[in-house]
């Protein structure tokens, strides 16, 4: 005996969920990435990195992935993006990233505590966007880093506006946040010419400041 033709518009009850849930959450998804698109400045992060078509850039901390996308399209097939990371989650999901998205300029490294594991001297520009208040050894990181740039190269750092800047740096750094001042004056110390100050780069959504360095 034949089973009963089913509708087209026939779903079981577990299908017909999943449907559901994925038609609500994509436009939710798609929502939150405008947002941070917003409130982010992408595109001043990008004038403040000075790079274009065949540029050579690495993003340090790079989590989720969500800059390098826009790395990759800035310096094109010619340039190269480093996605650095030193928690294997991140290190998978930014994978997965080039994989699914076929990011033929993008290589995922693995960072460690102490070193980025960059080339020597081969950067236009590297990014650290909430980051660098996590590097418990920050002073090898920013050797490291200053070391990866060209002559000239540029750092672009971002970061949590603390609650209280009187608070020392390891008090900062415990509530994931540290002071535009403490940053610029490790910076100075490594070697960085500071060019650019916005102490308060991003608003309400998410208060970050940024310093812009070079080599």
């Amino acid at each position: 005996m034949r089973e009963p033709r089913r509708s087209t518009a026939y779903r079981p009850p577990l299908l017909l969920a999943l449907a559901l849930s994925a038609a609500i959450i994509q436009p939710l998804d798609l929502q939150a990435q405008r947002n941070r698109d917003r409130w982010q400045r992408v595109p001043d992060i990008l004038v403040a990195m000075a790079i274009g078509e065949g540029s050579y850039v690495a993003d340090v901390g790079a989590g989720d992935g969500y800059f390098v996308e826009y790395l990759s399209d800035e310096v094109g097939s010619s340039g190269r993006v480093f996605a650095v990371d030193i928690s294997e989650r991140a290190l998978s999901n930014l994978r997965r990233l080039v994989d699914n998205d076929d990011l033929d300029n993008v290589d995922v490294v693995r960072g460690e505590l102490d070193d980025p594991n960059l080339p020597s001297e081969a950067l236009d520009a590297i990014l650290v966007v909430n980051a660098y208040h996590e590097m418990t050894e920050h002073e090898a990181m920013l050797a490291a880093m200053l070391d990866a740039l060209k002559p000239g190269g540029r750092l672009v750092m971002l970061d949590h506006v603390p609650s209280d800047d009187d608070e020392s740096r390891t008090e900062q750094t415990e509530s994931h946040d540290i002071s535009i001042d403490i940053a610029e004056e490790e910076l100075q110390a490594a070697g960085f010419e500071i060019l650019e100050r916005h102490e308060e780069f991003t608003g309400n959504r998410s208060q970050q400041w940024m310093l812009v360095a070079r080599r």
